[in-house]
Formats: structure tokens, sequence, C-alpha cells
């Protein structure tokens, strides 16, 4: 209780913050084993392919950077930005699979407003593509190693459009892509 008295203290919000955080953790069951939301950042990801991407199999180096323009937390309070550049090796690459089985992910350093970091594993990654009609959802779940919610995991959603990749070909190649981004911590349960 006296963390929620010194959140109340810094925020300013006095008792409808406190009902606030009671209901929340009503809510969310505070105990059973859950993961719990550690902070957030928010912004846009662009990639960017070397070579760029064609309808023949290839070795493509992606580099990826996050431009946060919101990330927050509550214990530490934090509000500020963020940038995030992960390098991945995607082996094979074509058009229409740009992520094969045997790619493999980099580390992502996200570099906070305050100087701070927090490094996501590349290793152990996992990268899930959801068809949402007019566009991907990409997101890559890993786990926190170093810096600000170490030992927590990363879940990073990218939305990419589909009208970026519709025009992959050998004669229009595939050299960026550019969404909106969302970048949850959690707790390891």
């Amino acid at each position: 209780m006296k963390t929620l008295q010194a959140i109340q203290g810094v925020c300013g919000l006095g008792k409808w913050l406190g009902k606030l955080v009671v209901a929340g953790l009503l809510l969310a069951g505070a105990g059973q084993a859950s993961a719990a939301n550690l902070g957030t950042c928010s912004g846009t990801i662009t990639t960017t392919y070397d070579p760029p991407i064609t309808t023949v199999a290839q070795d493509v180096t992606a580099t990826i950077v996050s431009n946060y323009v919101l990330c927050s937390s509550l214990v530490p309070l934090f509000v500020g930005t963020g940038t995030g550049v992960a390098v991945n090796e995607f082996k094979g690459a074509t058009c229409a699979q740009i992520v094969t089985p045997t790619s493999t992910f980099g580390d992502k350093t996200i570099t906070y407003s305050g100087g701070d970091t927090t490094t996501l594993a590349g290793s152990g990654a996992t990268v899930a593509r959801v068809d949402l009609g007019t566009s991907f959802a990409v997101t890559r779940t890993s786990a926190v190693t170093a810096g600000r919610f170490a030992g927590g995991n990363g879940v990073e959603t990218a939305i990419v459009l589909k009208t970026s990749l519709a025009s992959c070909s050998d004669l229009t190649p595939l050299a960026q892509t550019t969404g909106a981004t969302t970048l949850e911590f959690v707790s390891v349960p």
C-alpha cells in the first residue's frame, strides 16, 4: 500500500488513482500467476532490406528502426521517448515469404530519452504474422536481457499495410516497409 501512496503523491491524482489501481488489480486477478504490464512504447517502425527483396530467394539483412514517440511505465515512473534498433538476417527471403524458418533475429536495443536502455534478445525470439485484411500484424516476442524491465518479456506488434508488400516483384523490389508499432513489456509469471 505504501507503493500506491507513493504513486498517488507523485502523480497528484489522490483517491481517484487509488480506486482505479485497486479496480485494475481486482479485474486482473492480482492473486493469479499472470503477466503484468510493466510499460509500453508506441510509434513507428521502419524496416530496410539489403539487398531489396525480389521473387528470387536470397539472403537479406533487415535493419529495423523503431521510433517510439511515447514510452511510459508506472514503476519506476517514466514518460518519454525512445529509439530501438535491431539487425535481422532473413535466409532465402522472397516476396512471397520474407521471414523463413532459417531466419535469425538480432538483439534489439532501445535507448530512452532519459539515457537508460532496454535490450531485447534476438536469440529465442518468436515472430508471428496475422492477416488483417488490408494489413498484416507482425508480432515479435523476446526476453528482456538487460536494462529497464530486465527479466520480463517484450511483445512488439507492428502493423504493415499490404500495399507496401503487394508491389514486390523483380521489377519493383521491396526495399523498405513502414508501419505503426506498439511494444509492451510484461512480467514473466
